[in-house]
């Protein structure tokens, strides 16, 4: 477990930008934290990082959105968010399964709404402190 202080919108970016600086492909990020608390601001730093130019929103309507890349042997970013879930789902219900493979990376909004999720997945809470300042917790 590693914890790490962000004091501002910039550090979390830095942080999320470390964090994929060693995607081999495969990795399942399950970001967990209070509504607002960073977990689309750390996505988009993912995102950016991995090379996709497209507006990244949260998609809580829709539910997951795919994104096309070209990151070594990373062919998607599969962007999910759990929010508007009234239980625990499963991936199978998600479709998520469909996507987990060495070839995609998976990032998960509100994970704590789902079961099921692999052994191998990269927890990541972030608590809000103030209105600029982050607790970043992450378990692999």
């Amino acid at each position: 477990m590693k914890e790490m202080i962000s004091n501002n919108v910039q550090e979390t970016e830095k942080i999320a930008q470390e964090i994929a600086s060693s995607f081999k492909g495969g990795e399942i990020l399950a970001l967990t934290g209070d509504l607002g608390a960073g977990k689309t601001v750390f996505v988009k730093a993912v995102a950016k990082y991995l090379g996709i130019e497209d507006t990244i929103t949260s998609p809580t309507f829709v539910l997951m959105k795919v994104y096309d890349i070209e990151y070594g042997n990373i062919n998607k970013l599969v962007h999910i968010d759990c929010y508007r879930l009234e239980g625990e789902e499963d991936l199978t219900d998600l479709g998520l399964e469909d996507y987990i493979n060495d070839n995609n990376i998976v990032v998960i909004e509100w994970a704590d709404k789902i079961t099921n999720l692999p052994d191998n997945t990269i927890n990541i809470n972030i608590e809000y402190i103030s209105d600029n300042k982050r607790k970043i917790i992450v378990k692999r």
